[in-house]
C-alpha cells in the first residue's frame, strides 16, 4: 500500500499538470462570470504532447576570442502521453519513445528524473519543480542568431550532474477577470479579454558537479574562466512582478501571455582545482530573476485545441567576469475534450478526503 501512495503521489508531481483542492470559491462563484467561466466539475480527458528543455549557458561577454556563448545541455526527449482532470485532481501518464528520440550517438546519453507542477488556483499560480540529471553535451550558440544557428556538440560530458530546486509563487491580482486556468489547465474558458499583475516571492537551488573541470581548459582562458571548478551549490531567492493577458478574438480562439521579473540575492559555493589540491570558496551578489509564459488555442465549452510555452530563467553565481544563466522550460500542445459525466471512484475518493480534512481542522 505505502508503494502505490508512492507511485501516486510520483506521478501527480511529475506531470506537468494544474493540481488544486476544491475549494468553495467553486460554490461561491467569487469571479465574473461574464470574464471566464469554469467547467472544474467536468470530466476532461486530454492527448498531449510535451518537450522539456533546460541549459546552462556561459555568456560570452568580454571573451578575448571569437567563441560564442557555451552552452552545457542534456539529450532532451519528446513525449507523448494522456490524462485527465476531474474536480480538481489532474494525472497526466506521460511516455518516451525510442522511435523517436534516437539520437544517443550525437548528444549522449542523458539520465534524468524531472519533476515540473504547474498549479494554477483561483488567486494564485506556482511552479516547482525538482530536477536530475546526469550526461551533457556542450556547443556554442552564435550570440547573433542563437535558434537558427545552433552548433554541434563540441564534447560530450557523461560525467557532469546538475540537480535543481525551484519554487515561484504569483499572487493573481485581477483573479475576478483573469484565469491562467483557461490557458495553461484548460479547466475553464476565458470568455474576455482581461489582463492581471502579478507579484510574488521565488527560491531556487542548483548543484553542479563533475568529475574533472566543468569548462574544458581549452576554453577556460578565451571565457576569462580564471578557476578550474569542478563543483559546487547555488541558489537565489527575492520578489518577482510583472504582468498578464489574455486577448480573446472571434469568441473562441485565444492568445495569453505573461511576463514578470525578478531581482534578489544569489550565492555561490564551488570547489576549485588547484595546484595543492582542491580548495573552496563561497561568493554572494544580487542576481535577476525572469519567468515567462504564452499560449494559444482554440477553447469552448467542450473541448480545448491548444499550445503553450512556459520558460524560466535565473544566474549562477561565480567570480568571473562572465554572466551565467541556467534557463528550463516545456513546450506542450494539448487537445483536450469536456464531458458532463460522473466518475463515481473518483467522487467517493475526494469526498473521504474532504472529511479528513475537515476533522483534522476540528
Amino acid at each position: 500500500m505505502k508503494g502505490f501512495i508512492t507511485l501516486l503521489f510520483l506521478v501527480l508531481f511529475c506531470s506537468p499538470i494544474t493540481t488544486y483542492a476544491q475549494e468553495e470559491e467553486e460554490i461561491k462563484l467569487d469571479h465574473d462570470t461574464t470574464y471566464y467561466k469554469s467547467f472544474n466539475d467536468m470530466l476532461h480527458l486530454r492527448l498531449y504532447t510535451v518537450y522539456k528543455f533546460n541549459e546552462l549557458v556561459v555568456n560570452s561577454g568580454k571573451r578575448i576570442s571569437s567563441h560564442d556563448n557555451l552552452v552545457y545541455a542534456p539529450n532532451g526527449n519528446l513525449n507523448l502521453g494522456f490524462g485527465f482532470n476531474y474536480k480538481g485532481l489532474g494525472i497526466n501518464f506521460g511516455f518516451n519513445f525510442p522511435a523517436i528520440n534516437n539520437d544517443d550517438d550525437v548528444y549522449g546519453e542523458t539520465n534524468k528524473l524531472d519533476m515540473r507542477s504547474y498549479l494554477y488556483a483561483r488567486k494564485f499560480a506556482v511552479d516547482l519543480g525538482l530536477q536530475f540529471y546526469k550526461g551533457f553535451y556542450i556547443s556554442e550558440v552564435n550570440e547573433n542568431d542563437p535558434i537558427r544557428d545552433p552548433q554541434p556538440p563540441t564534447q560530450l560530458r557523461g560525467d557532469m550532474v546538475i540537480n535543481t530546486f525551484g519554487l515561484s509563487s504569483f499572487w493573481i491580482h485581477n483573479y475576478e477577470k483573469f484565469s491562467f486556468r483557461a490557458a495553461f489547465a484548460q479547466t475553464e474558458v476565458q470568455k474576455k479579454t482581461s489582463g492581471s499583475l502579478l507579484y510574488g516571492p521565488y527560491l531556487n537551488f542548483v548543484r553542479i558537479k563533475a568529475d574533472s573541470s566543468l569548462v574544458p581548459e581549452n576554453l577556460r582562458e578565451e571565457y576569462l574562466l580564471s578557476s578550474n571548478i569542478i563543483s559546487g551549490w547555488y541558489g537565489s531567492m527575492g520578489l518577482s512582478a510583472g504582468y498578464a493577458q489574455s486577448v480573446i478574438l472571434f469568441k473562441r480562439f485565444f492568445i495569453t501571455g505573461s511576463l514578470a521579473l525578478g531581482y534578489g540575492i544569489t550565492f555561490g559555493h564551488y570547489f576549485f582545482e588547484t595546484d595543492y589540491g582542491n580548495e573552496k570558496d563561497t561568493i554572494w551578489k544580487g542576481g535577476l530573476k525572469y519567468n515567462a509564459r504564452l499560449a494559444f488555442g482554440y477553447n469552448t465549452d467542450r473541448m480545448y485545441v491548444g499550445s503553450s510555452l512556459v520558460l524560466e530563467s535565473y544566474n549562477i553565481t561565480t567570480a568571473s567576469d562572465n554572466v551565467t544563466l541556467y534557463w528550463m522550460g516545456q513546450f506542450r500542445v494539448n487537445l483536450v475534450h469536456r464531458f458532463n459525466w460522473k466518475v463515481g471512484i473518483l467522487d467517493w475518493a475526494l469526498d473521504k478526503e474532504k472529511k479528513i480534512l475537515s476533522k483534522k481542522d476540528k
